[in-house]
């Protein structure tokens, strides 16, 4: 049990972020009584994490963490995302990190000027770890775990392939000015992005609050539709073993709408099905509303994989799911009271 300030504010931490216990720990010590540990980013920030985070959103490959992401460490004017190392087991041997996330994150353009990857993002090795920064801002992300010589070869790899698809490495060509074909992406509007920033940048800045929900299987995100009056509507689906049924996900919509912590977001809608036996729908689906009036919604369709349907994945992928058993942050109780006492407070 933590029983001293620091140790609880670095408990909330670690659940937010997945940020190891002593890292966690060393972060709060550091940081001045009461500040914010997971600080809102600067406009240029959050725009460069929501477009890094909806490129990740869908990741094509096996990984054994949410997205392929261990922990982020978010700090006001910087992101650093720690990236799983390649899984031993894999559909393919030739998926690799680096080359999904070369693929994902790196601007080429076809030949229709629409642009795959984040416009205006240039890669960076900077004391041997991959920086991806935006041109004209001050925008960074740091991608730890990534070994400099494979992602230079990963960006050869993805650059050559993209050139027999027609596509040009906006990267490549222009290293330090924006592609014409990426210009019209300097406009932060474009595609209600900008707008639903701060829902997208949060959800990447609080990836550890996905293993609460128990065993973490898979997840993946997109967007749905625009919503009227501006922004989008982001949908992720959870899919996790040896969760805590209603209990489990109520609580994850508590910790991602704290004060001090989570998004200024509370669940307006809930359809739950956990009551429901084995084999029916094992999904429950939360939609939240925005207490600031930012535009976006966020839909999270938490699903728990029970009976056969958990016994047929464990039989398909057996080492990673059991890498995944020991991934679940498991939520102390004194967290549920002071989430108690958080939503009994004047104005929640």
């Amino acid at each position: 049990m933590k029983n001293t300030v620091i140790e609880r504010r670095a408990e909330l931490l670690r659940l937010y972020t997945g940020l190891p216990w002593q890292s966690a720990k060393r972060r709060v010590e550091a940081a001045a009584p009461g500040s914010l540990l997971i600080p809102q980013p600067g406009a240029d920030q959050l725009l460069l994490e929501a477009r890094v985070m909806a490129a990740l959103a869908w990741r094509r490959i096996t990984t054994v963490h949410p997205w392929g992401i261990e922990y982020v460490d978010p700090r006001s004017d910087r992101l650093l995302i720690r990236i799983e190392a390649d899984p031993v087991e894999r559909r393919d041997p030739d998926e690799t990190q680096a080359l999904d996330l070369a693929d994902v994150l790196l601007p080429r353009a076809d030949e229709h000027g629409e642009v795959q990857g984040v416009p205006g993002v240039r890669a960076h090795v900077e004391d041997g770890q991959v920086v991806l920064r935006m041109l004209d801002t001050s925008a960074s992300i740091t991608l730890l775990g990534l070994d400099p010589d494979e992602w230079a070869r990963a960006i050869d790899v993805q650059d050559q392939q993209m050139r027999t698809y027609g596509m040009t490495p906006c990267h490549r060509e222009m290293p330090a000015r924006w592609h014409p074909a990426e210009r019209p992406y300097r406009r932060p509007g474009r595609r209600g992005t900008a707008a639903t920033a701060w829902l997208t940048s949060g959800l990447l800045r609080r990836v550890g609050l996905i293993r609460t929900l128990g065993v973490p299987l898979a997840v993946t995100g997109w967007l749905g539709h625009h919503e009227r009056g501006g922004g989008e509507r982001w949908i992720i689906d959870p899919t996790f073993a040896d969760g805590h049924g209603v209990a489990g996900h109520r609580r994850l919509m508590a910790l991602l709408g704290a004060p001090g912590w989570g998004l200024p977001v509370t669940a307006s809608d809930e359809h739950c099905n956990c009551h429901l036996p084995p084999g029916y729908s094992d999904q429950c689906i939360t939609i939240t509303a925005n207490l600031a009036a930012w535009p976006g919604v966020l839909e999270v369709r938490a699903i728990q994989r029970r009976g056969r349907h958990l016994k047929r994945i464990q039989k398909q992928c057996p080492s990673i799911y059991a890498a995944q058993q020991h991934l679940a942050l498991p939520v102390p109780a004194w967290v549920d009271r002071w989430l108690a006492r958080t939503q009994q407070a004047p104005g929640r």
